[in-house]
């Protein structure tokens, strides 16, 4: 089985280089109505059997480009939100400088953040649980993080493939490898529920 990862196209949301909590606030919130940069994506001449896409817009733009069939949505694979790790509105640090430690709050399961790890983990448990493992080629159009998220769960798993530490914007990254066989029974059983609901 082979399972794609694409991360949205760049969003066109500048930001200033220095930043009070409050701006930084503020630029996460316009870059979640922001629009995309369209561009071509490699995606290695496959035939992808499905697509499981982000529900936030951005995602879904990327994945009409890049797969021309049904897009399964999904809010399970909404982007792992980030927040100023501290409220100071009279500092201003880098852009580079929120983003960085709000990551490492998450980490680190400071109470400043949304979602803590854990929560972020489930939530990757939860979508890859749903997955329909009768397909051989999935692709999956997610956010940086959760995409960083998900590739660190399938390795658990055993799926081998490419290694990144940082999720580029439109690049397609793959891993291969066979699903717990608890999966694939869970997979095949909700197929066969639902069947008999319809029947």
């Amino acid at each position: 089985m082979r399972i794609g990862l694409v991360r949205h196209f760049k969003v066109n949301c500048p930001h200033k280089k220095f930043m009070t909590a409050k701006e930084f606030k503020e630029w996460t919130e316009k870059y979640e109505r922001s629009k995309v940069m369209v561009k071509p994506v490699e995606m290695n001449g496959i035939t992808w059997d499905i697509c499981y896409v982000s529900n936030m817009p951005r995602a879904i733009t990327t994945a009409k480009e890049v797969y021309g069939g049904q897009l399964y949505i999904e809010k399970l694979l909404r982007e792992v939100d980030t927040a100023p790790f501290i409220h100071a509105d009279k500092i201003k640090l880098p852009f580079e400088v929120w983003h960085i430690f709000g990551r490492i709050a998450w980490l680190f399961k400071w109470e400043s953040q949304p979602e803590t790890r854990q929560a972020t983990r489930k939530r990757v448990r939860q979508f890859l649980a749903k997955i329909d493992y009768d397909n051989e080629n999935i692709l999956i159009v997610s956010h940086a993080f959760m995409i960083f998220n998900i590739q660190r769960e399938l390795r658990r798993m055993g799926f081998r493939g490419n290694r990144f530490a940082r999720v580029k914007n439109g690049v397609l990254y793959e891993l291969v490898g066979t699903p717990p066989k608890k999966l694939v029974e869970r997979c095949r059983k909700r197929k066969n529920r639902t069947r008999e609901k319809q029947s």
